[in-house]
């Protein structure tokens, strides 16, 4: 009991920030529906593997766990990547703890990443990416205690971080490589040249093993997938709008984390940690260089957060206190001016006329897809309407159809998004199974179905091509 109390004095402030953010949450959770991924995801789920076409096998896993505890509402699922955002947000408080950060430093650090867009966002979506950014700052974690203790034996819990991390989502590559890269040109290299070192790779791909067999035996659709997003999605941001959008997806961060770059390059206080400084700067030039998506280097600001945190502090001592104080109000006013981007809290209508004032501002990038187009409404918040509507006219439409045509029926969607709502709508296991040639899906179509009709969901001109007659079921009418 004793132990525990110590405990929550000692961690008492990170335990109200995460409090705070379990609130502004759940709050939020059922705004809008399901976003089109979290259908791919729970679908997965009922399909557990070492794989799946574009994605590896963790999220699939953890979230049928968590779906067995808790059920599959949205309110439910939800909460998962939530909980994953507030480990995060305590790492970061327990980080700033490490470099004895008083209690203004874990203020502004805590701040920061609690109402950044980017970290709201994400932890709201069941989607890989926020399982990325806790594994990339586990990753930096364990450097930070490698470069603290100076014990290379500390390299030995890159194995099971960088592994899971690798099964959560592979970008973890590319901050692996930066991290790596600072730490050999930087005077910590030493502490790679031990016999940890060999004994840290090995173990790594051993546990990744049995993906890697996965991809093989599938002929490595990982690959085939960065084909498809080559040539349909990255790329189509420039420069300029990539840039733009670094600094608008933590919005209210920015004081904090150019702050904290700035004290990793030019402060010795801290100089043995400037490796972080270096492995952003790193991770930053790879995804331009290979044009990856803008928020493939969210994660990578959450350590110039932990120091920014700290540099703010240092900053701000007395008699300049007061520097801490407008720092802080700079960032609840940016995050308050964001949170319409950050969570559903506008309903669409609403969203898109916020959206006409924010490209007044000049700020339209918030809300450009993936196709490099400024539309109404950002691309998450688009993807969370209309999938409901979408399920429940397919299986009123299949329910009123006779049996003897029912059984020779096949449901299909034509990409994830359908196929995925379709399966979550599905009123219980007694109904035909969806299939998609679409991702994950592919996996699980009969090679040889048994079927004279078919319900096809999509938006495909084709259709009518393959069948000796087409009749139109019925369609989205939400906008």
């Amino acid at each position: 009991m004793e132990k525990l109390k110590s405990w929550m004095n000692k961690y008492w402030i990170i335990l109200l920030f995460a409090l705070a953010k379990l609130v502004l949450h759940l709050l939020t959770a059922t705004s809008y529906g399901f976003q089109r991924d979290a259908y791919l995801y729970m679908a997965q789920a009922w399909h557990l593997d070492w794989g799946f076409f574009s994605t590896p096998p963790l999220v699939a896993f953890v979230t049928r766990l968590h779906t067995m505890l808790w059920g599959d509402s949205l309110l439910a699922v939800r909460l998962l990547p939530a909980l994953i955002g507030i480990i995060s947000l305590f790492l970061v408080g327990w980080l700033i703890n490490q470099l004895n950060g008083g209690v203004m430093a874990q203020v502004i650090g805590l701040t920061a990443v609690l109402l950044s867009p980017a970290f709201l966002r994400t932890s709201a979506l069941l989607q890989p990416t926020v399982f990325n950014h806790l594994f990339w700052l586990l990753a930096a974690a364990v450097v930070f205690q490698l470069i603290r203790t100076q014990e290379p034996r500390k390299l030995l819990w890159l194995i099971p971080v960088l592994a899971l991390g690798w099964m959560a989502k592979y970008s973890i590559i590319f901050y692996a490589l930066a991290l790596l890269a600072a730490l050999v040109i930087s005077p910590h290299r030493k502490l790679l040249w031990s016999r940890h070192l060999p004994w840290t790779l090995a173990g790594g791909l051993i546990l990744i093993l049995p993906n890697l067999y996965w991809q093989h035996t599938h002929n490595w659709p990982v690959i085939s997938h960065m084909g498809e997003l080559q040539d349909t999605q990255l790329g189509n941001m420039g420069l300029k709008d990539f840039l733009s959008a670094q600094l608008l997806m933590h919005l209210a961060a920015f004081p904090v984390w150019a702050g904290g770059l700035i004290w990793l390059i030019f402060n010795k206080k801290h100089r043995q940690y400037r490796v972080f400084a270096w492995a952003f700067i790193l991770t930053l030039l790879l995804i331009i260089l290979l044009k990856g998506k803008f928020y493939y280097t969210i994660a990578a600001y959450t350590m110039l957060m932990v120091f920014g945190g700290v540099a703010w502090e240092n900053w701000s001592a007395r008699p300049r206190r007061w520097v801490a104080w407008v720092v802080l109000a700079l960032i609840i006013g940016n995050g308050i001016f964001a949170l319409p981007l950050s969570l559903p809290i506008y309903k669409p209508d609403r969203l898109v006329q916020y959206g006409k004032k924010m490209d007044k501002l000049g700020l339209g990038v918030m809300f450009m897809w993936e196709d490099g187009q400024v539309h109404d409404l950002p691309q998450d918040f688009a993807d969370m309407v209309g999938w409901d509507e979408l399920g429940h006219k397919v299986w009123i439409f299949y329910d009123a159809l006779p049996d003897s045509i029912k059984s020779k029926t096949l449901v299909y969607g034509e990409f994830y998004g359908c196929a995925g709502a379709m399966d979550y709508y599905r009123p219980d296991r007694s109904y035909p199974e969806v299939y998609s040639f679409n991702d994950a899906y592919m996996e699980w179509i009969p090679r040889l179905p048994d079927l004279e009709y078919m319900i096809y969901v999509g938006y495909s001109d084709r259709v009518p091509e393959y069948f000796q007659e087409t009749e139109l079921a019925g369609k989205v009418e939400h906008p």
